[in-house]
């Protein structure tokens, strides 16, 4: 149970131009040796400890959100700098407004292997390092295993960190605990392919820091870099969506989505009715444009004449399976049961297990919002000699015969409003299919319910 945040007054500190921790109300005092401090030594709560220094490098006051961890609890503050006026000193006060104690074994992430679907949904790569940086999993875009030559070698062994002061800038931040942000790197091995690097401190049940959790986003080589050589779904340079204008709307977008949320769930107490509704009316709308910027993002990427896929060896069953996991809490929503492959089944085929999964989330997510609340959605799978096929069948009120080759279209909608489609999805999902060897076709009719199947080629 996380406790209230907002304190009746703020918790005060003082620290002087060396970093030491001069002064501290009873609250700070304790958090301080708890993370390893001593009474008149330096502040040893990392970000807080960073954010006076940048304070004192910008020469002004800041504003915050901190996260600190103890051997209890987990501690998220709101802090606020005061540079004192020509204090000879330099001394610099702290006061913080917001203190959320929040166990340890309280879950605050979705589970790794969820976390590592939409990741690999999204094309980014996992690297789980250790606490010394030693890589301990990792698992890169179009590999369908992880990879185990690298297990046991330091990150900084594997890939070069660009530019060169970036290396620096890396060790710094790993030394204090902080989250690593568009870290650029080089892989080291003979494909040279770039990535941006976007880390997380782990912190286990005792408050220990374990590691690092990275994401990894394959970048375009630079200029004259792989002359040549394709790169599978790769990133352009020079797009507007995918590599300038996504990223950019990403990160507020989630923010939004994530404060909508947390307000119209009541978390931080009481709320009017009329609010929490607002709250998630807000929450929904960020989602249906965060589903858009993908969507657009795709769209510029498959249009591009050096598209490409990979041929990867995937399990139909096993993707049915992980994109019905990510779904789930949308399902449950609707009372909507999604009835699967039995587990122990398995149906190989060949194509990129990226694009294969983004085409199964995309089918599963419309029969979940064009079906019935309390409605069942059936995932089957067959194969002849050529193909493989998995469909995905709803209880909604079908398509008519006259419209089913439109909802392939760019942005046709069937003249729907509302209801969160951005009229692409399908589209982007039979373009997909076909630049993997394969087919994505419907079988419906108005009233009954319709049925997408998508055919892959079977392994070779």
């Amino acid at each position: 149970m996380t406790t209230a945040g907002k304190l009746a007054d703020p918790v005060r500190g003082k620290v002087d131009a060396d970093g030491i921790l001069l002064s501290a109300d009873p609250r700070l005092m304790r958090l301080h040796l708890r993370s390893g401090g001593a009474e008149g030594g330096p502040l040893a709560v990392p970000e807080l400890a960073e954010l006076c220094r940048l304070s004192r490098r910008l020469g002004m006051n800041l504003s915050r959100p901190a996260q600190a961890s103890d051997d209890e609890c987990r501690i998220d503050m709101w802090v606020e700098t005061r540079l004192a006026a020509a204090d000879k000193d330099q001394q610099l006060e702290l006061e913080i407004m917001d203190w959320k104690e929040r166990p340890h074994e309280e879950p605050d992430q979705m589970d790794p292997a969820r976390a590592r679907d939409f990741d690999r949904l999204e094309g980014r790569g996992v690297i789980r390092t250790d606490a010394a940086l030693r890589i301990i999993a990792r698992q890169m875009p179009g590999d369908a295993a992880q990879a185990s030559d690298a297990i046991g070698q330091s990150l900084l062994d594997i890939y070069d960190v660009i530019p060169p002061s970036g290396h620096t800038r890396l060790i710094e931040a790993v030394a204090e605990r902080q989250p690593v942000r568009n870290q650029r790197v080089r892989e080291k091995s003979g494909s040279q392919q770039l990535y941006l690097l976007q880390g997380q401190p782990l912190i286990d049940k005792v408050g220990v820091f374990a590691g690092y959790r990275f994401s990894a986003t394959p970048e375009s080589p630079e200029t004259g870099d792989q002359a040549g050589k394709p790169v599978a779904s790769k990133l352009i340079s020079d797009s507007l969506f995918g590599f300038q204008l996504g990223p950019a709307l990403r990160q507020p977008l989630g923010k939004i989505i994530a404060n909508a949320e947390t307000i119209s769930s009541k978390l931080e107490g009481p709320l009017r009715g009329d609010y929490a509704s607002y709250a998630k009316d807000i929450a929904s709308a960020g989602r249906h444009l965060l589903e858009l910027v993908n969507d657009l993002s795709d769209l510029e990427a498959i249009e591009r004449p050096e598209f490409t896929v990979a041929a990867d060896d995937i399990d139909l069953v096993d993707l049915a399976h992980r994109a019905a996991g990510l779904l789930a809490v949308k399902a449950s929503d609707h009372q909507i049961r999604i009835d699967l492959p039995k587990e122990g089944e398995t149906l190989p085929a060949r194509g990129e297990f990226r694009r294969s999964l983004q085409i199964l989330v995309n089918l599963i997510g419309n029969a979940i919002r064009y079906s019935p609340d309390g409605s069942v959605i059936k995932l089957r799978v067959s194969k002849d000699q050529e193909f493989a096929r998995i469909s995905v069948s709803d209880q909604g009120d079908g398509i008519a015969p006259e419209d089913q080759d439109r909802i392939f279209q760019k942005f046709e909608r069937l003249g729907r409003s509302g209801d969160g489609g951005s009229g692409l999805g399908l589209f982007i999902s039979r373009r997909l299919a076909g630049a993997m060897g394969g087919s994505l076709t419907v079988a419906s009719a108005a009233g009954k319910g319709s049925t997408f199947t998508l055919a892959l080629p079977n392994p070779e």
